[in-house]
């Protein structure tokens, strides 16, 4: 429904081919590698599905206004992650940070295939570039934001 799958296959196809020594290389000191870059897409992942839990448990339902989220991966325009979201190494191999990602979308999925699509757009959560968006786009905002990311990886490949 929100073409995740799809979008996650670009990221595996992508880091099955590189080695763990290419995949932790930074191509300067300010910019992430590539396995703190998959940190970064957990770490957004875990934090959007326990959003979610919360606003569905705990928030008054409200609307928004559909958001040009297909927009994220234009990387022309700049986001700075919060501190929470940034990677802090807690991948040393790529196995590492695949199997984390298969267990974030596990949990992704599981919420979704037991809310209807209805039922995510009844809420709303706040996003730092977007404003509030329903959690219907919260889900679909995973997908595109890992596309963003994979252009990025693959500035960095090219870099090394």
């Amino acid at each position: 429904m929100y073409e995740l799958e799809e979008k996650r296959d670009q990221i595996f196809q992508f880091i099955d081919g590189l080695t763990d020594e290419q995949a932790a290389t930074r191509p300067s000191e300010e910019e992430w590698s590539i396995l703190e870059t998959l940190e970064h897409l957990f770490l957004i992942e875990k934090s959007v599905v326990k959003g979610l839990n919360h606003v569905m448990k705990t928030g008054e339902q409200a609307t928004a206004k559909s958001k040009p989220i297909h927009r994220t991966t234009d990387r022309s325009h700049k986001v700075e992650a919060p501190e929470r979201l940034r990677p802090a190494g807690r991948f040393t191999t790529l196995s590492e940070a695949k199997d984390a990602l298969v267990k974030s979308r596990e949990a992704t999925l599981f919420l979704v295939h037991n809310k209807d699509k209805a039922t995510l757009e009844k809420y709303t959560m706040p996003h730092p570039a977007f404003g509030d968006m329903t959690l219907d786009q919260w889900v679909e905002f995973i997908g595109w934001h890992e596309l963003r990311h994979l252009e990025q990886m693959k500035e960095v490949e090219k870099a090394l």
